[in-house]
């Protein structure tokens, strides 16, 4: 708190990761033994999760090159090579989808909690399980990934509560967000700035940046049009981009985007025979160079 404002918390991050790191301090590691230990296992599990989802959906090939691109997407270097909340939480989205599409509704609600107590990037998850509601609704059947739709975003509605309750203040999260970093959703009037002025600079990045994010974004659509993929996983892509629109503090940055890796699905079934090698390649040339850019340059460039 300073001049009646909060200030950076640890409170503005989600429980899952901490609790992750907090446990395998049990077993005498160090905060960040432990905390590369959990990014190690939990990245191994996120890119076995992305392979079976896109092997389910397209068939072995496009799993193949679904995984190879999903491992170097540039994105991923937060995952990588820095200790964010991405590791686990890719891993729990990924699950959550899987699940849907295997229709284990009450699990994938369960995971996808969990996902939303891990980061609240994953809340799309809900509106993935919209389509198999809005489905069997048409149908005349039960709908039961309607249990899915209620359990996701309770991850992430328990944790604020608890903030609340604890912090005497029922909005305690979004204050510290709105005073502590200028999070806010401003419906994407921040973005549209940076991208009338390319070389200027918010809490997105700097805006020539958002114009890579934006083209990435555009690719991303086209690919989940022309690949026709499954409608669960467009919805949870189309939500995910909503979400990074519309809030002044994400926008189309490399780290985010990784959490519409389902589009890296769509890429890989649209450029199975070629056409996915010179993508991997240009993936795997700027890898590094985001993990430098978020390393060393920090707020001043990238925002992580």
């Amino acid at each position: 708190m300073a001049n009646g404002h909060l200030t950076y918390g640890s409170a503005a991050f989600e429980p899952v990761f901490p609790a992750l790191i907090k446990f395998g301090e049990f077993f005498h590691l160090t905060g960040v033994q432990a905390g590369l230990a959990v990014s190690f296992i939990a990245g191994a599990g996120s890119v076995v999760l992305v392979w079976w989802l896109a092997t389910m959906v397209y068939g072995l090939q496009v799993g193949r090159v679904a995984t190879i691109l999903f491992m170097v997407f540039p994105g991923m270097a937060i995952s990588w090579g820095l200790l964010y909340s991405e590791c686990i939480g890719l891993a729990l989205a990924a699950g959550c989808l899987l699940l849907m599409m295997k229709s284990r509704y009450l699990w994938a609600g369960i995971v996808g909690a969990l996902a939303t107590a891990t980061n609240a990037t994953a809340l799309p998850l809900a509106a993935a399980a919209l389509v198999p509601t809005i489905r069997s609704i048409r149908r005349h059947e039960r709908p039961r990934a309607l249990l899915t739709v209620v359990l996701v975003p309770l991850g992430f509605i328990g944790y604020v509560v608890w903030l609340g309750v604890h912090y005497h203040d029922t909005l305690y999260w979004w204050h510290l967000q709105s005073q502590a970093w200028g999070g806010t959703v401003d419906f994407g009037k921040s973005l549209l700035v940076l991208l009338v002025h390319p070389w200027s600079g918010g809490y997105q990045g700097k805006g020539w940046m958002e114009w890579a994010g934006l083209v990435a974004v555009a690719a991303a659509i086209f690919a989940l049009v022309r690949a026709r993929l499954p409608l669960i996983l467009s919805a949870y892509c189309g939500a995910l981009f909503a979400l990074l629109f519309v809030s002044n503090s994400l926008g189309f940055k490399p780290r985010f985007l990784a959490w519409g890796f389902p589009a890296l699905i769509a890429v890989a079934a649209v450029t199975r025979r070629k056409g996915w090698q010179p993508i991997a390649l240009a993936f795997a040339f700027l890898l590094p160079l985001v993990f430098l850019a978020y390393a060393s340059f920090g707020n001043y460039m990238i925002q992580p």
